[in-house]
């Protein structure tokens, strides 16, 4: 249940991402269409050349490209999610929350990370395999033991014949008595040869091997506790350069770069290298994104959380 809930988590992430960037994409292409259209009036018109008017109609055409591979895969990410949760692949599936909502909130585990490692299930197995080593030991003990047993019996026995006898007095009796028999005995092991030394060896053995079996997962579940919830506090700290540093410096680069495109000082193939830069950006957003809410996830993985 633990891993199930982490895919499915993970998978919805993946299709935030692609959600995001096909929707990056197709602003990209409607701005990319605008500026064609607009050149392609203006060749017309005679007030820009026609090599700026095919640039501008290879940069709509890329994108309308690009657009159709988001596209697929927003729509592939989302059947395997569905597959995944176990509906259909045509049955209706909305995730109303946005990735950058998902990724730059903090994770806040619900238990503290001891607690969590108690109640984790894979260390509750372990445990139970000790557990259970420990009863096999006991049984052995018990049986390669010097045991005495007591074994105590009483039979009544009523005998009866059809002849009739004659009693002290000369009169006639029926044949017939009643015996009574006791039985007092004891029983004594002595395991003198075979105290089941094998078998206690290796239940000896199997309870060492649970033992060393429960601290190597319990280290194990404490370095991926630490380790994911170091992952995932650098992870929002880099969404964070990215949402106020990195996409706003990229936005006013295109911008610039338009007005001097307006003033004559750059060629529109500087504008359109520029544009893709931006677009790169965001693309390098929608990764770490991503990589902050898987990184969340795995701190609920990490914790034993399940919804």
């Amino acid at each position: 249940e633990r891993l199930l809930a982490s895919a499915v988590r993970e998978q919805a992430g993946r299709v935030l991402a692609a959600r995001r960037n096909l929707e990056l994409t197709n602003e990209a292409l409607t701005a990319a269409r605008r500026t064609r259209d607009l050149l392609d009036r203006r060749v017309t018109e005679g007030g820009s050349t026609k090599l700026d008017a095919n640039l501008a109609a290879v940069g709509a055409l890329r994108l309308e490209a690009d657009a159709a591979l988001a596209g697929g895969e927003l729509e592939g990410a989302t059947i395997e999610l569905r597959a995944l949760v176990g509906l259909a692949p045509d049955a209706p599936l909305a995730l109303s929350e946005s990735l950058e909502s998902l990724a730059a909130a903090p994770a806040v585990p619900r238990l503290t990370a001891t607690a969590a490692i108690e109640t984790r299930p894979d260390l509750r197995e372990a445990i139970a395999r000790i557990q259970l080593a420990d009863a096999r030991v006991e049984q052995v003990q018990r049986d390669a033991r010097s045991e005495v047993s007591v074994l105590g019996g009483w039979t009544r026995n009523h005998w009866v014949f059809p002849q009739m006898g004659l009693n002290e007095q000369g009169m006639p009796v029926p044949i017939q008595n009643t015996f009574h028999t006791y039985v007092v005995g004891a029983k004594v092991t002595l395991p003198f040869s075979n105290r089941n030394q094998g078998a206690l060896a290796s239940v000896q053995a199997e309870r060492n091997g649970a033992e060393l079996l429960f601290t190597a997962r319990q280290r194990a579940a404490r370095a991926e506790i630490d380790a994911a919830v170091a992952r995932e506090r650098e992870a929002r700290r880099a969404v964070e350069i990215y949402s106020t540093n990195v996409r706003e410096l990229a936005r006013q680069n295109v911008d610039v770069m338009l007005e001097a495109y307006d003033l004559g000082r750059f060629p529109l193939s500087d504008v359109l290298t520029e544009q893709r830069r931006y677009l790169e950006v965001e693309g390098a957003y929608t990764e770490v994104l991503l990589r902050a809410y898987e990184a969340r996830a795995a701190v609920a993985r990490a914790f034993g959380e399940t919804p």
